[in-house]
């Protein structure tokens, strides 16, 4: 940071290999974000804290899950913790937060870019009593509207706690006497830290994305006044209401303005290419910046040196891998954007040409298919009626000659005159 050297609190030194390594989850952002939105739309005073809960496995730290701390002023006048509040909330959080165990490993709070400033020792302090070397989180609220958040980075920086000798650096070999007293001084060192998000909070930070999209932006002097006013403007109609019974209000919605799932898509999938192409104009605009300031070259002017030195009007000096890059950049731009525009829209046509007949060819014999489909399913049915015609009329010529028979066959035993001859052969 720009300004480390001159901040008695931050240290000089990197990070070494015994430093923590810390994975930020996105539920932690969303959280400070949330506090420090609350606490301009509600117009309070005094700084935001807050307390992060995570896990620590050796070096190995995460902060997973955040809440917003309740502050109270000592005796000194010093911005402390309500420890009774804190603790009951931080008891409450391991309760919930079981399967994992999380506990206390950082807290947060907003700062300049600078670093740490000498009214956070008290709440740090207290914090360290509860876990030992707790990380610090310093949002910068002034970094937020700048060019490298704008590219992506976070306006925050994490510290990690240090003790250092007064009169030298963490480095010094100076030998420990026994008995002898060495004085000690806090101070935060530089983290650098990875950005993990699991399954639950890419469905939190998809919820937050799109409704971005309906958000509104609301000033928080104007929000507070309006509220003043409209509380003005109830009381006085209950004053001359009375003891008048009111009348039930059915507030109509308007449906046109409630947005549907795919419009809410479809509005954050065009918010994120505006933001895009936003970014992307303000990175070509740096660079022609950039360009813009450095100082004439020699291959336009062959009376110039090969290293020129910088003046008033192009302060900054030649960086050339910087310049190799932008090369190598518009070397690419030639492969995106092919010269020669008129063969290349030619091309494009003919392949857009040859697909749709592809699709045509295809779309034809999938037609001729089901033709003789249908044709051979038709021959069936067709068959299967005359074979049915054939076989009912074969079985009407069987069922009349079998009729004829037995009539005679009746009349041959129940008619005829040896049945009767029998009968008074016997009975006679």
């Amino acid at each position: 940071m720009a300004g480390d050297s001159q901040n008695p609190l931050v240290s000089n030194t990197r990070a070494s290999d015994t430093s923590p390594t810390v994975q930020l989850h996105p539920l932690v952002l969303l959280t400070i974000t949330d506090c420090i939105t609350r606490h301009t739309l509600r117009q309070q005073e005094g700084p935001i804290v807050g307390a992060i809960l995570g896990q620590q496995n050796g070096h190995e730290v995460t902060m997973e899950v955040a809440f917003q701390a309740k502050l109270v002023s000592n005796e000194h006048g010093e911005v402390v913790l309500d420890d009774e509040w804190f603790m009951k909330r931080l008891d409450d959080y391991k309760d919930v937060h079981k399967q994992p165990q999380l506990d206390i490993v950082a807290w947060f709070t907003l700062a300049p870019l600078t670093g740490p400033t000498p009214q956070i020792l008290p709440i740090h302090n207290r914090i360290s009593e509860l876990t030992d070397s707790p990380i610090l989180c310093l949002f910068h609220p002034s970094d937020a509207y700048s060019e490298a958040t704008t590219a992506g980075k976070l306006p925050l920086t994490l510290y990690e706690t240090v003790y250092e000798s007064a009169a030298g650096g963490p480095n010094d070999k100076a030998m420990d006497i026994d008995g002898a007293v060495q004085n000690k001084a806090l101070k935060f060192r530089e983290l650098v830290y990875t950005v993990e998000t699991g399954e639950a909070e890419m469905i939190a930070v998809d919820f937050v994305a799109r409704g971005g999209g309906n958000a509104t932006a609301v000033e928080g002097s104007s929000a507070a006044s309006k509220g003043k006013a409209g509380k003005a403007v109830e009381e006085k109609d209950k004053k001359a209401k009375g003891k008048q019974k009111e009348s039930p209000k059915e507030e109509t919605i308007d449906e046109s303005a409630v947005l549907t799932a795919e419009d809410e898509e479809l509005l954050s999938t065009l918010t994120a290419k505006i933001n895009a192409i936003r970014m992307l104009g303000r990175r070509i605009s740096l660079l022609r910046t950039y360009l813009a300031s450095l100082p004439p070259s020699y291959l336009s002017d062959p009376s110039l040196t090969l290293d020129p030195t910088p003046s008033n009007d192009h302060p900054l000096p030649l960086n050339h891998s910087i310049l190799r890059s932008v090369s190598a950049m518009l070397a690419r731009i030639n492969i995106l954007a092919p010269p020669d525009v008129e063969a290349f829209t030619l091309e494009s046509q003919q392949e857009a040409s040859d697909v749709q007949l592809v699709q045509l060819l295809s779309s034809i014999t999938n037609s001729v298919s089901a033709a003789r489909d249908l044709g051979k399913k038709s021959q069936i049915v067709e068959s299967g009626k005359s074979q049915s015609r054939r076989g009912a009329g074969g079985m009407g010529s069987i069922m009349g000659g079998g009729y004829e028979g037995g009539g005679q066959y009746f009349d041959t035993i129940m008619g005829g005159g040896t049945s009767r001859q029998f009968s008074a052969d016997r009975w006679g």
